[in-house]
C-alpha cells in the first residue's frame, strides 16, 4: 500500500498537469500562440476550436491582412500587385498574407478538427468560387484582421476605419455594396460587401455566418439532388449561398436576434454616418462600396473611400445562368436605344445619299441642258452658214446672167439701127462681118461674167470657210461640179440666145 506521501505526490502532479495545460491554452487565446501547439492543446482537452461552443473574442482587431487566389506571390498578376503593395505600403504594422487554393486546404486541416462539419464541407466542395467566399469566413473566425479580394486596394490606413467611439465595442465591420431601386420590378435593392471584411478573432457574428452557409450549401446540393463536390451552381446561386446576398441575410437575422427587434435594410438604406448595431458596425456605402450602382452620392460627413474595388474577377463568365429579371430588362432597355440610334443613323445616311443624288442629277441634267443648247446653236450657226454660202453662190450667176442679157440687148439695139456706112456709100455690109462681131461681143461678155463670178467665189469662200474643206477630196469634187453647173447654163443659154440674135440678123 503506497504512503501517505506518495498519494500526495502523484495527486500534486495532477493538479499540476492539469493547472499547467490550463495556462497554456490561456497564453495561447491572449498571444495567439502557434496553430500547432493550439490544436494539440484543445485535442489534450477533448474541446473542438470549431465547436458550437464561444470563445472569447480578442481584446482587439489583429493586424493582420489575407487575401486569397489560385496563383502563388509570383505568379500573381501585375495590376494585382500592384493592388496588393497598397495594403502593404499603407498599413506597415499588419502582415500580408495571400492564401493560394493549396495553402487554404491545408490552413482548414491544421485549424479545424478532421471529420467536423466546416472540414468536411470545405473540402468536399468541388466550386471553387463558393470556397473562396467560405475560406474569407473561416479564416475571420479563425485568425481576425482584414480580408479583401486580391482585385481591392487599399486607400486609408486601417487603424483610422473605426472611428474612436464604436472602436471597443465592435467585433465586425461591414460596409454597404448595393442600396438602391435597381432590384426585379423596381424594387429596393440592398447587399453587403464581401470583397472587403474586418473582424475580431472568434467573433460571435463570423461563427453565426460559417454555420449558416455550411446549410446554405447542404440545402444547395440536396436541391439539386447531388453532391458536394459535384454540385455546379449558376451565378445568382452563388451570391445567394455563399456569397454578398448570404453574408447580408445572416447579418439581418443575427443583428434580429441580437436586439430582439426586426432589423432589415431599413436600418442602413441611405446611410450618411457609420452605425454600431449589437457588436457590428456598419460603414456608410461610400466606405468599401463608393461608386457602385448608387443612385445617390455621399457628403463630407460620410467620410471619404476606404477602400477601391476594380472588379477585375472572373467567376461570373463561368457560372452564368443567363440574366436576372432586371438585367433583361436593361438589356433591351439598351438593345431598343441601340436599335433606335441606329435607325436614326441610317436614316440620317439614307438622306444624304439623297441629297447627293439630288445634286448629282441636277447637275448632269444642267449640262445635258447646256450640251443640247451648244449643240442647237451649233447647228443653227451651220445652217446660216450653208444659207450664205448658198446665197453668196447664187449671186454671181445672176449677175453674169444680167449682164449676158444687157449685152444681149444692145446687140440687137445696134442691129436694128440703120448702117451708116450703107447710107451713107451705098453699100451693104455683108452679113458674116456682122455674125463675126456679135460673136465676138458675146464671147467677150462670158469672159468678163466668167471673170467677175469667180473673184465672187473666192470673196465668199474667204469669209465662210465650208464645210466641204473638212469632208475631204470627195466633197471638194462634189461641190466644184455643183459650182459648175450654174456656169455651163449660162453658157448653152447664152450661146442659144446668140445662134438666135445670129438668125434674126440674116434675116
Amino acid at each position: 500500500m503506497p504512503s501517505l506521501c506518495q498519494q500526495l505526490r502523484k495527486g500534486t502532479f495532477t493538479i499540476s498537469s492539469i493547472v499547467f495545460f490550463f495556462i497554456l491554452q490561456q497564453l495561447w487565446a491572449r498571444y495567439n500562440m502557434s496553430p500547432t501547439l493550439a490544436t494539440s492543446i484543445s485535442s489534450r482537452l477533448g474541446k473542438s476550436q470549431a465547436g458550437p461552443e464561444k470563445h472569447e473574442i480578442s481584446e482587439d482587431f489583429p493586424k493582420r491582412i489575407f487575401t486569397t487566389g489560385p496563383l502563388s506571390p509570383m505568379r500573381i498578376k501585375k495590376e494585382d500587385a500592384d493592388h496588393v503593395r497598397t495594403w502593404m505600403d499603407l498599413n506597415p504594422e499588419h502582415r500580408y498574407e495571400l492564401l493560394t487554393d493549396g495553402a487554404a486546404e491545408t490552413y482548414v486541416k491544421d485549424r479545424f478538427t478532421p471529420g467536423s462539419r466546416i472540414t468536411n464541407t470545405y473540402l468536399g466542395l468541388g466550386d471553387y468560387i463558393m470556397r473562396a467566399d467560405l475560406i474569407r469566413y473561416l479564416a475571420l473566425l479563425e485568425d481576425g484582421g482584414v480580408y479583401n479580394d486580391v482585385d481591392v486596394g487599399c486607400l486609408k490606413p486601417i487603424d483610422i476605419w473605426i472611428p474612436p467611439t464604436f472602436k471597443d465595442k465592435t467585433s465586425v465591420v461591414l460596409g454597404i455594396e448595393l442600396d438602391n431601386d435597381f432590384g426585379p420590378n423596381r424594387s429596393n435593392l440592398f447587399q453587403f460587401v464581401n470583397w472587403t471584411l474586418m473582424a475580431r478573432r472568434n467573433a460571435p457574428f463570423m461563427r453565426f455566418l460559417v454555420n449558416r452557409v455550411i446549410s446554405n450549401v447542404e440545402k444547395a446540393a440536396a436541391k439539386h439532388r447531388t453532391t458536394l463536390s459535384d454540385l455546379q451552381p449558376k451565378r445568382q446561386e452563388v451570391i445567394d449561398v455563399t456569397g454578398p446576398a448570404a453574408l447580408t441575410s445572416a447579418a439581418f437575422a443575427y443583428l434580429t436576434k441580437e436586439t430582439g427587434t426586426v432589423v432589415n435594410m431599413q436600418n442602413f438604406t441611405k446611410m450618411r454616418k457609420p452605425k454600431l448595431v449589437a457588436d457590428i458596425l456598419i460603414l456608410p456605402i461610400n466606405a468599401f462600396g463608393a461608386g457602385h450602382q448608387v443612385q445617390w452620392s455621399g457628403t463630407d460627413e460620410d467620410g471619404s473611400a476606404l477602400v477601391h474595388h476594380y472588379f477585375a474577377g472572373s467567376w461570373k463568365t463561368d457560372h452564368f445562368d443567363g440574366p436576372t429579371e432586371e438585367e433583361k430588362k436593361t438589356m433591351e432597355a439598351k438593345k431598343e436605344a441601340e436599335e433606335e440610334q441606329k435607325r436614326k443613323k441610317e436614316e440620317a445616311r439614307k438622306k444624304a445619299e439623297a441629297e447627293q443624288k439630288k445634286k448629282e442629277d441636277d447637275k448632269k441634267k444642267a449640262e445635258e441642258e447646256q450640251k443640247r443648247k451648244e449643240e442647237e446653236q451649233k447647228k443653227k450657226s451651220e445652217e446660216e452658214a450653208r444659207e450664205q454660202q448658198a446665197k453668196s453662190e447664187n449671186q454671181p450667176d445672176a449677175q453674169v446672167q444680167t449682164h449676158n442679157q444687157e449685152g444681149q440687148r444692145k446687140e440687137q439695139d445696134q442691129a436694128t439701127e440703120p448702117n451708116p456706112q450703107i447710107q451713107d456709100g451705098g453699100q451693104k455690109q455683108p452679113v458674116e462681118q456682122n455674125a463675126q462681131a456679135q460673136n465676138e461681143n458675146q464671147h467677150q461678155g462670158q469672159e468678163n461674167g466668167q471673170e467677175q463670178r469667180t473673184e465672187r467665189n473666192e470673196e465668199a469662200e474667204q469669209k465662210h470657210e465650208a464645210p466641204q474643206s473638212q469632208q475631204g477630196q470627195t466633197g471638194d469634187k462634189t461641190e466644184q461640179s455643183r459650182q459648175e453647173q450654174p456656169v455651163n447654163a449660162v453658157l448653152e443659154q447664152e450661146k442659144q440666145k446668140a445662134i438666135e440674135a445670129l438668125h434674126m440678123s440674116t434675116q
